[in-house]
């Protein structure tokens, strides 16, 4: 067999043994090359040998029966730092150091007495720091049987390691964060109150909706925080009036942080929800104006100020959103301050913690976009709904036959989608992008065909689609058949 190593000693260890003596001639590898004469081809293949031991990026090295380096490679060089000759012919503990000599002794031993192994662990080296190491002991047996010496060849891991690490620690604080909105949720459940079950499911499905926003805004910056315009935009855009001038947003760019992000947004909810009812977005000609700045020591003012243009009377009960408000301001070690005018609510929120001013440009006027849609109908609409969650199926195929439409499904995978769009007439679609783990795509494709319009619904920031409408999971009812009811037939192709 070829050379797969050139290595440098007193002499070949086929001739067995290794002199005190660090002049270079060259060995093998390979017990194979020991029948080999030393012609000029077998040392244009011991240079070959040696340059591509110094070309790999992992540690090569020889290490004889005293536990002395007889050849490393120029890898050890960028390891510890120094010149590799002044590792040849050390000892090994003298070299890596008695606390990494101590972790792979036990290896070093049995690789001399004639056993081929792996270590994989964190070994702290002297001169080159703890390193996670892949480590592959390889007995030299000389053809008497004879172990002059091992061959060791190591890979640095640790970057490996710590994407692992990194990994597992996302994992647990997905989880985390997961049963903690969870826990959230079944709060917030059992705290609404019940008047009826329409104002129930509509008070608990906004809150929930309040909650999601707020987590597709940290998911997109990968939990770092959210834009505070970004936040009140979603928040308020369906109380828009029909000029877009009800609602008016301005300030700095600012930061919130994750960990303020959520209950800032159901503070926003329960203000907007009241302004809807009883305030200023309840009425043609009302207005509301959310601004914000920072004071000299770094603490975010955000003023909310309603002007239903009549007057209002101020509440004379105090409802569950008003307790909620102030709990949640709580949890942001806010200062809130309601103060009922005649012309509406006015409330200060000051953040003490969570929220910092970043640069920008500019610093954008939001209006509110389009109104939200005011009893879209469905009616004898044949939707395709596929979904695999049955109890977001179930909800889906209750919203749209609320609105008029014919149900065709659920369908929970992709062959059932495409079996029910050959046996029954389909008008609009309302596609889950991933089933199990499978796209959509082929449906998709099939409903462009035919020139049927359809949404994307998903619970995934970034879904990977971009041929049709999207949105995102928890959605509002209104706004999904909104949706559907704006579809217009696409042209075949």
């Amino acid at each position: 067999m070829p050379h797969a190593l050139t290595l440098w000693t007193g002499v070949h260890p086929c001739n067995g043994g290794f002199p005190a003596s660090r002049d270079r001639a060259s060995i093998s590898m390979s017990r194979d090359d020991c029948a080999l004469p030393h012609t000029a081809s077998a040392q244009r293949r011991d240079v070959l040998s040696g340059a591509m031991a110094d070309a790999v990026p992992i540690l090569i090295s020889y290490v004889d029966r005293e536990e002395r380096y007889r050849f490393v490679n120029r890898a050890y060089e960028h390891w510890f730092g120094v010149d590799r000759a002044d590792i040849e012919g050390r000892r090994l503990s003298e070299v890596i150091g008695d606390v990494a000599y101590g972790r792979l002794q036990g290896f070093v031993r049995r690789a001399l007495a004639g056993e081929t192994l792996t270590f994989e662990g964190e070994v702290e080296y002297q001169g080159a720091g703890a390193r996670f190491i892949e480590a592959r002991y390889v007995p030299d047996i000389a053809p008497n049987g004879e172990i002059p010496g091992y061959y060791v060849l190591i890979t640095d891991i640790t970057e490996r390691k710590r994407a692992e690490e990194t990994e597992r620690l996302l994992i647990r604080e997905v989880d985390h964060r997961a049963k903690n909105v969870l826990t959230v949720v079944q709060s917030l459940a059992q705290l609404t109150p019940f008047e009826t079950k329409d104002q129930y499911v509509h008070a608990l499905s906004g809150r929930i909706g309040s909650l999601a926003r707020a987590h597709s805004l940290l998911s997109a910056t990968r939990w770092s925080g959210v834009d505070l315009h970004d936040l009140l935009r979603l928040e308020l855009d369906p109380y828009g009036g029909e000029a877009s001038e009800q609602v008016a947003i301005l300030g700095p760019p600012a930061l919130i942080d994750a960990q303020a992000a959520q209950s800032l947004a159901l503070v926003i909810h329960e203000l907007a929800t009241n302004a809807s009812k009883y305030g200023a977005l309840s009425r043609p000609l009302g207005r509301l104006n959310v601004s914000w700045s920072f004071d000299e020591t770094g603490v975010l003012r955000l003023a909310w100020r309603e002007d239903a243009g009549v007057a209002i009377a101020a509440p004379t009960q105090r409802g569950f959103g008003s307790t909620l408000i102030e709990s949640a301001a709580k949890q942001l070690g806010a200062r809130i301050e309601h103060t009922w005018r005649p012309q509406g609510l006015k409330v200060r929120l000051d953040l003490l913690q969570g929220a910092q001013a970043r640069p920008a440009e500019s610093a954008p006027v939001y209006r509110a976009g389009s109104p939200a849609e005011v009893g879209p109908s469905l009616n004898d609409q044949h939707v395709l709904v596929v979904e695999d969650e049955a109890v977001v199926a179930m909800e889906l195929t209750r919203v749209l036959t609320a609105a008029g439409a014919k149900v065709v499904g659920p369908a929970g995978t992709i062959e059932e989608a495409m079996a029910l769009l050959d046996a029954h007439p389909v008008d609009r679609a309302l596609l889950d992008v991933n089933l199990g783990g499978r796209l959509i795509t082929p449906v998709a494709k099939a409903l462009n065909r035919r020139g049927v319009p359809f949404v994307y619904l998903t619970g995934y920031q970034e879904p990977e689609v971009d041929d049709g409408p999207i949105l995102r999971k928890p959605v509002p009812a209104n706004v999904l058949v909104g949706a559907l009811a704006r579809g217009a037939p696409l042209t075949a192709q």
